[in-house]
Formats: structure tokens, sequence, C-alpha cells
């Protein structure tokens, strides 16, 4: 309410005029007054209006001295002045309704003191007209007084109206004043907080940049440290495999058959000596673990998919097992339907999975049995493995899947194992984009189970007009009612692969089944592929990198409107084995792997030449060899071998892959160019696998039509060296 009053105070001071100005203007009425005076004739007119004009300036000069010492007083005084002055006036001039300038006075009270004074003054003006008609009504005629009532009440009415609705205005200014400088102020408070976090940030900002250039330094490093810890638990365990060779090789002839050796083994030596046999193979085991682990780690392992027949693998995996779950006399269940999907996967690495997981059931379980289930579940096949063991306690159900993970409980941990069987079998499942996780309870069992994908990449699309008959009659097409259905397959990619190497399509497939790939032998078979149905690109790969550049310019000229993708990939081992090798063997290699790459050559081995720069991994082969009753031929070096094809050929060659002066390969390349000499039948004997070695390009060229304009250059640039700059281990498995 104070605030109200206050405001209302300041608004009516704010409209207040100074009695000066009235000073100045009663002085000038007087002059013109004056000069109305001299052009009078009638001298007692002029007499009056002399009067008036000297009764103006006296009240012009009395309210002048009053300001100066009283102005509250010279305000008041001009009001009532102004009312004498005008009754005076009246009653000199007799004019007709001269009276009814007693309006002036109240309207001028507003201005000089306040509305309330002014109503006061109209108040005192009506007693004084009502006074004046009654006492000399010679003076006053009752229709003036009327007339000069009316003219004031309403003018005073009119000012009041006037003065509230402007002081509702000025109210509502002064709210929104106020509200506008509180605005005003929160919003520098605001602006002042904003230049602090501004500077913060901008103070942030440096750091992070400061931390962005060292965590970039470290992750470097860190790539780095990771590289070499790949490469070097790789080389480590390639390493590892001859020794273990040799150690399994002779342990396994010591006690298989002792009297190549003149000795007859005590049951407890030969009991000593498969246990060590034993840890020998848990050993190379966990080798052969840890290498996938590490393929994993740096995104090196390729999945090799095709349709599989998990009967067939659950098969297998049971098979191995049997001798073990006939041992505790445990029950095996298998549930597989005749009618399952074929699944979508490596065959190898599932393998691995399934029987990974059986052999962990059985070799946990002592009393009840396994149970195997595969079922259809939209479009993957669900898989089980169901024991009856201990059970895993729920503290480690989300542990059970690390590397290197042990059961602690004591009767458990003597039951052996890496550690490393289940985190790598969820992670091929993974890269199959399944899944894989448990369900357990203490005591009573363990149930595993993952899913793998049935879908299979669609055939090659036609050219369109394969697709139009003249009889066509539009139908709804299926996908539109059907979810789960296949639409999405009818726009992927499609990718031409022209490669003189023939490797790429093989190696392509594996890595995504979803991209269409066409395989060309020659780029005019590309061409008329591509002229039937467009391709987004397609990749033209020449094993001589200075052949490459002409390659690409003549696929422009023939393809100007598809993106030309040129590479330089060497052929892959596959391609070498394929040139007249049978197969693999990985150390370390038993007598049984022997026996039966003797069975499988497809006719009968009566001598094997044994290739390989190690003089014991050749005693050892000689001896298991011999023990096969195989007459066994040696050479030291790539040379030697071929002197010894040429001379006299044997029905089959174990071939080392890593020889110093001629590896594998080369001695394979040599037979294959050598018409002279005979087709021997190969397997590679290597320490190191050959899927384990991931085929590269030395250059990657991109030319389409009549060239790439500089926008898209420097997109191009810029993508794909943020794509080339990008660690293995980060890619999708899987490309788009």
């Amino acid at each position: 309410m104070d605030a109200m009053n206050e405001s209302t105070s300041r608004f009516e001071y704010e409209l207040r005029i100074p009695p000066n100005l009235v000073t100045i203007l009663l002085l000038v009425l007087a002059v013109v007054i004056v000069v109305v005076a001299e052009l009078q004739s009638e001298l007692s007119k002029c007499w009056a209006l002399s009067n008036v004009a000297l009764l103006l300036v006296a009240l012009s000069v009395a309210i002048w001295i009053l300001h100066s010492w009283k102005p509250w007083i010279a305000r008041w005084f001009t009001v009532m002045g102004l009312v004498v002055t005008i009754c005076v006036a009246s009653s000199w001039l007799r004019v007709p309704g001269f009276v009814t300038l007693l309006v002036i006075p109240p309207t001028l009270a507003v201005a000089l003191i306040s509305l309330p004074a002014a109503t006061a003054v109209a108040l005192g003006e009506s007693v004084l007209l009502a006074v004046l008609a009654r006492y000399r009504p010679a003076a006053l005629n009752s229709a003036s007084v009327a007339v000069t009532l009316i003219a004031i009440w309403t003018v005073l009415g009119i000012m009041h109206i006037v003065y509230r609705t402007m002081r509702q205005l000025s109210k509502w200014l002064e709210e929104y004043s106020e509200q506008a400088q509180g605005l005003l102020d929160e919003t520098q408070d605001r602006r002042a907080e904003l230049q602090q976090t501004l500077e913060r940030l901008a103070n942030a900002n440096r750091q992070l940049a400061l931390a962005n250039e060292r965590t970039a330094a470290l992750r470097t490093i860190a790539e780095q440290a990771q590289r070499e810890k790949t490469a070097f638990v790789a080389n480590v365990s390639h390493e590892f495999r001859t020794p273990l060779n040799m150690i399994i090789g002779l342990i396994d002839l010591i006690v298989e058959n002792p009297e190549i050796y003149d000795v007859l083994l005590s049951p407890k030596m030969e009991k000593d000596l498969r246990i060590v046999h034993r840890n020998c193979e848990h050993l190379a085991d966990m080798i052969n673990d840890v290498l996938a682990l590490s393929q994993m780690d740096a995104g090196e392992l390729v999945l090799y998919r095709e349709p599989v027949d998990l009967r067939e693998i659950v098969g297998e995996s049971v098979e191995a097992v049997w001798p073990l779950v006939q041992e505790k006399q445990l029950s095996l269940e298998v549930t597989v339907p005749q009618d399952l999907p074929q699944a979508y996967c490596d065959r190898t690495r599932i393998r691995q999975v399934i029987l990974n997981l059986v052999s962990n059931a059985a070799r946990f379980t002592e009393e009840g049995g396994i149970t195997i289930e595969a079922v259809p579940q939209g479009q993957h096949i669900l898989v089980s493995v169901t024991d009856t063991g201990p059970g895993i306690p729920p503290e480690d159900m989300d542990m059970i899947f690390e590397p290197f993970y042990q059961d602690k409980r004591p009767p458990l941990r003597q039951k052996g194992g890496s550690g490393l069987g289940l985190s790598i079998s969820r992670r091929f499942i993974k890269l199959h984009g399944g899944r894989m996780w448990l369900e357990s309870e203490l005591e009573t069992g363990t149930s595993f189970f993952f899913t793998l994908p049935v879908s299979l990449p669609l055939d090659h699309p036609a050219r369109p007009g394969h697709w139009i008959k003249q009889d066509w009659v539009w139908r709804e097409p299926a996908f539109r009612t059907d979810p789960e259905g296949s639409s999405d397959q009818l726009v992927r990619p499609r990718v031409v692969i022209c490669d003189e190497t023939e490797t790429l399509y093989s190696t392509f497939t594996h890595y995504s089944d979803r991209i269409d790939f066409v395989d060309a032998k020659s780029l005019s078979q590309a061409t008329n592929s591509l002229a039937q149905c467009p391709a987004h690109a397609l990749v033209l790969n020449i094993a001589a990198p200075q052949d490459l550049w002409p390659s690409v310019q003549l696929a422009t000229q023939q393809i100007p409107d598809t993106p030309i993708i040129g590479c330089s990939v060497p052929r892959l081992a596959q391609q070498a084995m394929d040139a007249g090798a049978l197969g693999h063997l990985t150390k370390p290699v038993t007598r049984a792997d022997l026996e039966n790459v003797l069975r499988t050559v497809g006719k009968p081995v009566r001598k094997v030449l044994v290739v390989d720069d190690d003089s014991d991994a050749l005693e050892l082969f000689g001896r298991m060899l011999r023990l096969c009753g195989v007459e066994v031929a040696t050479a030291s070096s790539g040379a030697q071998a071929l002197d010894e094809l040429r001379r006299a050929p044997p029905d089959l060659m174990l071939l080392d892959i890593v020889m110093p002066d001629m590896d594998g390969w080369q001695v394979l390349e040599a037979i294959a160019h050598d018409q002279g000499r005979a087709d021997v039948p190969t397997i590679f004997v290597s320490a190191q696998d050959p899927a384990d070695r991931l085929p590269a390009s030395r250059l990657v060229l991109a030319a389409m039509g009549e060239g790439v304009p500089l926008r898209k250059l420097l997109r191009c640039s810029l993508q794909l060296s943020t794509l080339l700059l990008k660690p293995e281990g980060e890619l999708d498995p899987v490309p788009a």
C-alpha cells in the first residue's frame, strides 16, 4: 500500500507545473489586455481593462515573490488569486458569461497542487457563486451561474477520469519498469555468470585439448603395445608348438612303442610319461586358445561361414566325449529334429563351441547325465547343453565368461582347464551374430544356451527384364504382410569382384552375408554383369602392384558409371594348397594324425618325403612314419626337396612352411611351374596355421569415369583416412 501511495505521489508530482510558468502567462495576458484597452473608445471600458491588467501584474509579482519563499503557498495563492481576479474582473467589465472563466482555477489547481485540491477549489467556487447569485443577482444572473457550475464540475469530472486512467497507466508502467529492471539486473547477473562460465569453459576446453593430445599419444602407445603383445603372443605360441611337437611325439613313441628304444617301461614310468603327455596336450590346447583369443582381440579372426547341418557337428562332438561319458557312466541324450534348418556359420568354430560345452559338462558331472538340444527359433537356432553337475554359484555367473576364470571350489579346481574355453566360445557366437548365456542352480546342474542365424544369402538378382512377363498380374508383395520377411535383402549392396587370383570372392563372402558378391573371372565378364544389373562398386584385384593402374584405367574406360576399387592382394595359402597340397597339419603332430593323413591320400602310400629345416623334427616324423610301415626320405631345405622330387618322387610329401632359403609356398610354386617333376600330394606341416595369416592389399586405388570432383575427393580422402587409421579391433566384424 505504501508503495502504491508512493507511486501515486510520484506520478502527481511529475505532472505538476511550476508557478513561474503561470506568472509568465499572466503577464502575457496583462499585456494583451493593455493592448485591447488602447483600442477601446469608451473610457469606462478602457479604465476597467487597465485595472484588470494591473491586477494581473500585481498577482504575477506576488506569485513570483512567494514562489521563491514558500513554493506551496505560492501555488495556493496562484489558484486563489486567480479566482479573486476573475470575480473582480467580472464585476468591473460586466461582460456576460465572463464568470465562466472560473473553470480555469480548478483546472490549474490540478496542475499546480493536486486533484483533491482542485476539487476543494471547485467546491469553494460553487459556494462563492451561490453566495454571489443570492446577494448580488444584478452582477450574476442564474443562467451564467448554472453554466459556470456545470462547466466547473464537468471539467473536474473529466480531469478525474483522465487522472485515474493516467494513474493506472502509471502504476502499470511502474510495475513493468520494476519488472524490466529486475529482468535487466538478472540478465546482467546471468551475463556475468555466463562470462565466467565461458571463461571456465575455455579453460576446460584448453585442458581437454591437452588431455586429448595426451590421450591420443597414450592411445597410439597402447595400440602399438596391443599389436606388439598380439604379435608376441602369436610368435611365442608358434615357437611353443615346435618343442611341444617333439615332446608329445617322443613321449607317444616311448609309451606306445617302447620296443624301438630296446627298453621295457615299468608301470610307474609309463604312468608318469602319460601324465607328462596329458599335460603337454593340455598346454597345446591352451596355446591354441591363446592364439584364438589374440586373433579376436586384434580383429584378425575370419569366419568361413557356410550352410551347416548341426546334427553332424553335434554327432562329432558326442563321439569325441563319448569315452569320458562311458567312463563316468553318465547318460547322454541328444534331441535334434530331422527337419532342423541349416545354420549359416563357420563349421570349425561352432564345432569347437559345442565340443567345449559338452566336454565341460562331461568333465564336471559325476552323476546323472548330459542333454544336448537344438530347436528352431524364428530366424535362429537355439542350442542348449544341460548337465546335472554341481552348478555355478550366483556370484560367479557374471564372471564365468571372463578369460582365465576358473571355479575356486576345491573339488572343481582339480578338474583342470585353461579358463579360456567359455570366453572364446562366447566370442565365436557373438561374431556369428548370436548370443550365449547360462542358467544354473547349485547342486542341480547348469544349462548353456546359444543362438545361431539360419538366414542364407539370396542368389544374385537377375537383370530387370527377367522379372517382367507378358502375362504379368499384380500381386501383393509378401514382405508387406510378413514383418520377418526378407524385404531388406532386396536392397542389399551389390559388389562385383574381378580377381585374377580368385581369392577375394571366397574371403569376402566369409566376412558378410548382407552383401551380394558377384564373382567375375575377367573384366569382360564383369562388364557384362554390370550391364545386366548395376552394382555399387567393382573391386579389381591385380596381384602385381605395377600392373594395377593400367588395369584400373582400362576398367574406367569400359565401365564409366561405376566406382572402380583397385587393390593388390597376393594369392592366399588356399590357392597354393590347391596347386598341390591336400591339407595342413599344425604342430604338435601325433602319430594318429599321420595315420589319418596316410588314409586320406586316396592311394597306397609306400614312400613319404619329409621336408623340414629342423633335424629333430625330421627324426621324429621319420620314426612315426616308419612305425606306420612306410619308407621315409628327408630333406632339410626347399632345394633338397626339389632335387629329391626329381630323383625319386615319393607318394606323399610332408612340407614345412617356414624354411630359411625357400619356404613351402615357393616349393609348391616351383613344382607347379616345372613340367619335369611329378605331381606329388603334399601336406603342409608347420607351427603356424595358414588360416592365421590374413591377406592384405599393398595399395588401394579408387577411380570412376572421367574423374572425381575436388569436393568429393576431399570428402573421400577424409573418410578413407579415418577408416585406415581406425584400429582393426574397433571395426564392425560384419560390414554394413
